[in-house]
């Protein structure tokens, strides 16, 4: 895999900008409200009505249950915020459907990063239920699919979450009203848009609706002669709504009861009408459907309970019907849409911006709500499915995925040909070769920061090996230039404060020469550095110009808890490009000095990625499978190679000439788990980002190349365009877009989605795979449009004799003491360790002191699997800046977390004996913990406490410890555990200072020995 981000050139279909989140950014604009202040604008009744409007957004402190009531004039807040302990992501995603009672949502959430991995997408993400009254978060012990129809919701207090398993769908009942799990069952083949119905359960599979009694029989409720349904919603009267593709780009809006009887009750173009639905309400939207759209039919009368709603298709409609939300968003989703008015602090959540329109009136109103939970601990604390063993999950979750092939799917860059190279090389071998202590970490793991335990090839928390953090103006120059085959820049020895001798990122990653001819565009490479990473190369705490550790994806195993270390399931994805092929510790395909530069440097992962890139397209071409005659040039041709890219390719086997071969499944865009009625992504607005599980990886990356993220400048807080898009013949980039089922060919890969049919023997109903092993695997050559007259093509800002960018931290680096003379300055790391960005020495000419100490470390530890690892360290993080450019940090835990503490102890190189003031380096960021609690040995075994609040309001200095009479060498403990410890509050480790006084000063602090831990 590998990532990236996006300037728009021209007018593409350009997304709707967002009133809630750009009107009030204009010089004395009145903030937007967050409620409706013109009451009269409301239907009458309003005090008295029961409509409530529950929405979420996800920023990187979790994902947003959002709630408003008509009775309160829709005055918004916050139900929840979920998220789990030590997951660095930019964004949460998810989804969620409210309950028939109103008073419950149901909730599916995960980091962004999982829907670039196939079996995360498909059982890698959590489930909640939310009290929507007060707040309370129940967590459920299972891990589901994040399709864009889970979780379902009925006409009660149930819901159905779904997940595949093995050649079939497991479907999970949820009672919501017990927070709990009641029933699982497995049906056979793939399964999708599953609700509560009667007594079971409806959903759809081929071109079937079909109920699943509590037995787990499956029986055919209505057979379209079209596409698979989708979007089902049960009505209040035996009935069910429900969606189904038609020919012509149509799409049918269909009723079917549970005794069978099913009759059409609408239609209009595919993306013009939608039904939604809450607690046997049926909603049809579609803004000005019958009048606007050719050939629509929607009837004069609906059945009881359904009302059809003239507002945009994608809205989100209250419980009620009474308003609708046309667009919500922060405007900072990793897809980055409009201009994001405050900047939130670090660790803050970012305001949401909100449209809506009353259904009666059509009166608009625009809100923005600051996301506050009244349970903050609870949606942040470790879900129950995180701390199942392996063999429970593997009876639920993990057994017989549905991914092609496992390994395939998880390790998908490789640019190995060989079959079994290609399936594994990103794997770890085997436990024993991950947990070889024989690297150049001699340390002890409970007591250095880095992981000499490791699987993957570069350790985190190495104060020598941080990675820096690019602006997109750097990211763009280095795409651009590695597509040209220009990236030449010298990296001179010692580079950004390594060990690298000196080197050039494409000397030491040259480009390979696609077949064919002719290379990469810059919007294809950007748009998946977008995608991979969110367009950073360092944890996403770091600003540009910053260093600090590298961005990853599953170096510790992990699956998102912050108590479990699991080295044997490492995905070892580094950097901007998330570079994850030569990157185990057992895998020799990269040298010791290129596994550091796609760790630390941004250009040489990108000239990384870009080789596994042309490595894919070479793969392909020599297969022929081509898009539209295979002329690079063309943004849509790279389809197949980025399909390949994410979720790899499958060789033909020489010894089975029948055996599936080619691109897998899971990014077909007639996969059941994609909305047919989705039109390109970001085409409609940015709204897109907040979903982005709706598309295929191929689907994404395109959408950002033709639409661009967008950045915020944090000094200013103005948003623009992240890189320059691609340039389109029509202006339109939509129109070169592949049909859904452009990849379906019964005599090719046994897909149809037109006429299902079912497999001999097999248990799987009909749908458009029609394997029972999903193994419905293209590798034809595909033309779907006339390239010269609709596909788009690269547009380059950055030539190859252009400068490399600079960027400038908003959080310069404290070089210079402000201490007196003598004072014994110890700092967080040794000084053999250079402070550098890039080339550059921020302190050179300022540094005035020297460390006179050592601060170590003590990681809280657990056994598991027979082994002693270190979870402490998941959550435990390096940036380079605070004092002399570096500190560390983690966040506060309560002491029973004893696997996640972390002690950090300083000690001077000399002793002390008399009186002397103990003064502490508080960063400018990552450091707000009201309850810091530093133990201070006075040398003679006699330990006094002092607590204070590390938030110094976003300024580097210096905080007294007060002074004592010192008898002998001091240390200085501080640990991470708190009594307040959710997981939220940031504690950080930076220099300590010891002044000695002449004589006992006014601060002086009588010693009174404090228990000892």
């Amino acid at each position: 895999m590998a990532g990236g981000t996006a300037v728009l050139a021209m007018a593409l279909v350009a997304p709707l900008a967002s009133a809630a989140l750009t009107g009030s950014s204009r010089p004395g604009a009145t903030p937007l409200p967050d409620r409706v202040t013109d009451t009269s604008q409301l239907p009458s009744g309003w005090r008295q009505s029961d409509d409530r409007v529950v929405t979420y957004d996800g920023d990187g402190t979790g994902l947003h249950v959002l709630v408003a009531d008509a009775a309160k004039a829709y005055k918004w807040r916050t139900a929840a915020t979920l998220s789990e302990p030590g997951t660095d992501t930019d964004q949460w995603i998810g989804q969620s459907c409210v309950t028939a009672s109103g008073d419950r949502a149901v909730v599916v959430y995960a980091p962004r990063q999982v829907i670039n991995d196939q079996l995360g997408f498909q059982q890698g993400a959590f489930a909640a239920v939310v009290d929507l009254v007060d707040g309370t978060v129940t967590k459920l012990p299972e891990l589901v699919s994040l399709a864009y129809f889970n979780p379902g919701c009925g006409d009660g207090e149930q819901a159905v979450l779904s997940r595949p398993q093995g050649e079939g769908t497991q479907l999970l009942t949820v009672d919501a009203r017990r927070a709990s799990v009641t029933r699982e069952q497995t049906v056979p083949g793939q399964v999708t848009s599953a609700v509560p119905f009667g007594t079971g359960i409806a959903a759809a599979t081929g071109d079937s609706v079909v109920s699943v009694d509590r037995q787990g029989d499956v029986h055919t409720l209505a057979r379209t002669t079209e596409g698979t349904p989708f979007r089902l919603v049960p009505d209040a009267h035996s009935g069910l709504a429900y969606q189904v593709p038609a020919a012509g780009k149509k799409v049918e809006v269909r009723r079917v009861t549970d005794a069978g009887s099913d009759r059409l009750l609408g239609s209009g173009a595919l993306g013009a009408l939608a039904v939604h639905g809450t607690g046997g309400h049926v909603f049809v939207t579609g803004k000005g459907a019958q009048e606007d759209t050719p050939g629509s039919v929607l009837p004069k009368s609906w059945p009881q309970d359904w009302r059809v709603l003239d507002v945009p298709a994608a809205s989100e409609v209250s419980t009620t019907g009474d308003l609708a939300l046309t667009r919500v968003s922060n405007g900072g989703e990793a897809a980055g849409g409009d201009t994001v008015t405050v900047v939130a602090a670090d660790g803050a959540a970012q305001p949401v911006g909100i449209n809506a329109l009353a259904t009666d009136t059509g009166a608009a109103f625009d809100f923005r709500v600051k996301p506050e939970a009244p349970r903050q601990s609870q949606g942040a604390e470790q879900s129950p499915a995180l701390g199942r063993s392996a063999d429970d999950q593997s009876t639920g979750i993990t057994t017989n995925s549905v991914a092609e092939d496992p390994s395939a799917a998880l390790h998908t860059n490789s640019v190995a040909e060989d079959p079994s190279a290609a399936l594994h090389t990103n794997s770890v071998e085997s436990p024993s070769a991950a947990m070889r202590l024989d690297s150049a970490d001699d340390d002890s793991p409970e007591h250095t920061t880095t992981d000499p335990d490791r699987a993957c090839a570069v350790t985190r928390n190495d104060p020598e090996l941080q990675a820096l953090q690019p602006s997109p103006a750097m990211v763009e120059w280095a795409t651009d230039l590695a597509v040209q085959g220009k990236l030449d820049v010298r990296r001179r020895s010692g580079w950004n404060g390594t060990d690298l001798s000196s080197y050039t990122p494409q000397g030491m990653f040259p480009p390979v020469a696609l077949e064919g001819g002719g290379r990469v565009p810059a919007q294809i490479m950007l748009g998946v550095l977008t995608q991979e990473s969110n367009l950073v190369q360092a944890t996403s705490r770091a600003a540009a110009g910053e260093s600090g550790n590298f961005i990853q994806g599953g170096y510790y195993g992990n699956g998102g808890s912050v108590h479990t270390v699991d080295w044997s399931a490492a995905d070892c994805g580094y950097g901007i490009g998330q570079v994850t092929s030569g990157m185990a510790r057992s895998d020799t395909t990269y040298t010791a000095e290129q596994q550091k530069a796609i760790t630390v440097d941004y250009a040489a992962n990108i000239a990384a990625s870009v080789q596994i890139l042309q490595d894919k397209w070479n793969q392909l071409y020599k297969q022929g499978i081509l898009a539209n005659g295979g002329d690079p040039r063309y943004l849509e041709n790279w389809w197949f190679a980025l399909w390949a890219y994410n979720s790899g390719f499958n060789q033909p086997d020489a010894s089975d000439a029948a055996a599936p071969w080619g691109l897998g499944w899971f990014n077909n865009p007639a996969n059941g788990l994609y909305p047919p009625d989705r039109k390109m992504f970001l085409s409609s607005g940015y709204d897109d980002a907040r979903t982005p599980n709706l598309w295929t990886y191929p689907e994404r990356v395109l959408g950002w190349a033709a639409y661009s993220q967008q950045k915020t400048d944090p000094t200013t807080g103005t948003t623009g365009p992240a890189f320059t898009v691609g340039t389109w013949p029509t202006g339109k980039a939509p129109d070169a877009q592949p049909p859904h089922d452009a990849f379906c060919d019964p005599a090719a890969n046994e897909c149809d989605t037109s006429k299902p049919r079912k497999v001999e023997g097999s248990s799987q109903p009909e749908g458009p795979c029609q394997r029972d092993d999903f193994k419905c695997w293209w590798h034809e050559a595909s033309t779907w449009t006339d390239c010269t007259a609709t596909c788009g093509t690269e547009v380059l800002a950055y030539e190859a004799t252009d400068p490399e960018p600079k960027a400038t931290s908003p959080r310069p680096a404290s070089c210079a003491s402000t201490l007196p003379a003598n004072a014994l300055i110890v700092d967080d790391v040794p000084n053999t360790v250079k402070f550098r960005v890039g080339s550059t020495n921020p302190c050179a000419g300022e540094k005035n002191w020297t460390s006179r100490g050592t601060l170590s470390f003590t990681f809280g530890s657990a056994q598991q699997n027979g082994a002693t690892v270190y979870p402490s360290k998941i959550d435990f993080h390096q940036l380079g800046s605070g004092f002399g450019g570096h500190f560390w940090f983690t966040h506060t835990r309560v002491p029973t977390y004893t696997d996640s503490v972390v002690t950090g102890t300083w000690t001077p190189d000399r002793s002390i004996d008399g009186w002397a003031r103990v003064l502490v380096h508080l960063p400018d960021h990552e450091a707000n913990t009201g309850q810091a609690t530093y133990r201070i040995d006075l040398g003679d075994g006699t330990v006094v406490e002092k607590t204070i609040s590390q938030d110094t309001g976003g300024k580097n200095t210096w905080v007294s410890l007060d002074s004592y009479e010192f008898h002998g060498t001091p240390t200085v403990s501080l640990s991470s555990d708190t009594a307040d410890g959710t997981g939220d509050d940031s504690i950080a480790w930076d220099a300590l200072a010891f002044e000695p006084l002449p004589a006992e000063p006014s601060d002086a602090t009588t010693a009174s020995p404090s228990p000892q831990k």
